[in-house]
């Protein structure tokens, strides 16, 4: 609704006031406008041969024969043991593998035992100076952070010295 008094309420403020949740400005518009009044009135007699078609369409529906649940009835009787039949066929044809499988001989399963010789202490001792050669290549090549922006352990000569916290 918009501040002009020639303007109607829309269908939004209409829906509004049917549902309860209409605004002081609506509720004064309607009491001053026959056709914003009117057109309420419609959607209210809208609703309500609605409501009286869907209920008049649920009281009408039409009920079950049950003389026709006997003609299938017959054919369960007939076709229930030949599906429990194929029941347990597909049962064994699924269990009987894997009962099988399950239960295979150890013998064919087993692996052969592996063993895994001891080093000597003459190979350990080999392989440790393999690995700390290794090391001294590898370490050599690297470039220091310190080197690389040429700095020292030593603090630079212009900063002062921290002294030291003592404890409290």
């Amino acid at each position: 609704m918009t501040n002009e008094v020639s303007t109607h309420l829309s269908e939004e403020d209409l829906h509004d006031v049917l549902i309860g949740m209409s605004t002081p400005e609506a509720d004064t518009h309607l009491a001053q406008c026959q056709v914003c009044r009117d057109q309420l009135e419609q959607f209210r007699a809208t609703i309500q041969v609605f409501n009286q078609a869907s209920l008049a369409w649920s009281e009408a529906r039409p009920a079950m024969k049950l003389h026709a649940g006997n003609r299938f009835k017959s054919r369960a009787l007939v076709f229930a043991p030949v599906g429990w039949a194929l029941a347990a066929v597909a049962l064994l044809a699924i269990g009987v593998p894997v009962w099988k499988y399950d239960h295979r001989s150890t013998f064919h399963n087993s692996p052969a035992p592996v063993t895994v010789p001891e080093d000597s202490e003459a190979q350990i001792a080999q392989d440790n100076d393999l690995l700390q050669s290794v090391n001294a290549v590898l370490t050599a090549n690297e470039a220091s952070p310190l080197s690389e922006y040429h700095l020292t352990d030593r603090p630079h000569p212009r900063v002062k010295a921290r002294p030291e916290l003592r404890n409290r």
